[in-house]
């Protein structure tokens, strides 16, 4: 669907993706480099694997990619991919911005020393945090990290609007265009399994998010027949779309 965007729309593609950004992998990240052709897309294929990445990084090149393809009087569609990626370029998030700390990373400080570490410096925040969190080394750090950090300032953007699109169908019937897609791809059964976990977080995660216009691609094809045949729309997470406008 992106890639019809782009044709009808003289659009070009950025890619929400934190493992398309990496070389390599193209039929385990599914780049699907066949539908794709000659086209051109932002971000997938910049990274060595096992270089250093973040939210944050990646919405500064993101913002670079679309001030670029505005100016040559383009729309840039963000099409992917990885949540947090999504909403920290449409939200604006600040705390993305926030540096790790390092030193306590590699502490290996316990999770009791954590939260105390925590209500020491931000109170408020150790007491609103849910069981899940309070037992998160990973989320008490990052949350030491922002309580450490000063107030982050909320930059100002691109003064873009952005149009989000999400496309969805019936769960059986993305299970079984995993499973086909998976096939097409000649991974293994165990891929399967981990498609459609990936594929079931990705929906609950969207379908928190605010703003999102969501189309039933079923029923879409009940009047336009070759949306669903040409096998590509199977999964939230290759279906999400982002269009500035």
């Amino acid at each position: 669907m992106a890639l019809r965007l782009a044709n009808e729309f003289n659009g070009e593609l950025i890619s929400a993706d934190s493992q398309q950004i990496y070389l390599g992998r193209d039929a385990e990240t599914g780049k699907d480099k066949d539908i794709i052709g000659q086209s051109k897309v932002w971000l997938m294929d910049v990274l060595k694997p096992g270089e250093e990445f973040s939210v944050s990084l990646w919405r500064k090149l993101a913002h670079e990619a679309i001030a670029d393809i505005l100016s040559r009087g383009k729309l840039p569609i963000v099409v992917g991919g990885s949540g947090l990626y999504i909403r920290a370029l449409v939200e604006n998030l600040p705390n993305v911005d926030v540096q790790q700390n390092l030193d306590l990373r590699n502490s290996n400080k316990s999770i009791p020393e954590l939260f105390d570490i925590l209500n020491n410096i931000d109170s408020v925040k150790a007491k609103s945090l849910n069981d899940s969190d309070k037992r998160n080394p990973r989320r008490l750090i990052r949350a030491i990290e922002i309580a450490q950090s000063p107030s982050p300032k909320l930059g100002e953007g691109l003064g873009v609007r952005y149009l989000q699109i999400g496309l969805t169908a019936p769960k059986e019937f993305l299970i079984e265009r995993i499973k086909q897609r998976v096939k097409e791809r000649g991974l293994s059964e165990e891929f399967v399994k981990k498609e459609i976990e990936i594929a079931k977080k990705q929906l609950v995660w969207f379908k928190k998010q605010k703003d999102i216009a969501w189309f039933d691609i079923m029923k879409y094809a009940s009047e336009n027949r070759d949306f669903v045949q040409d096998n590509h729309f199977y999964s939230p997470i290759r279906d999400f779309v982002v269009a500035a406008l």
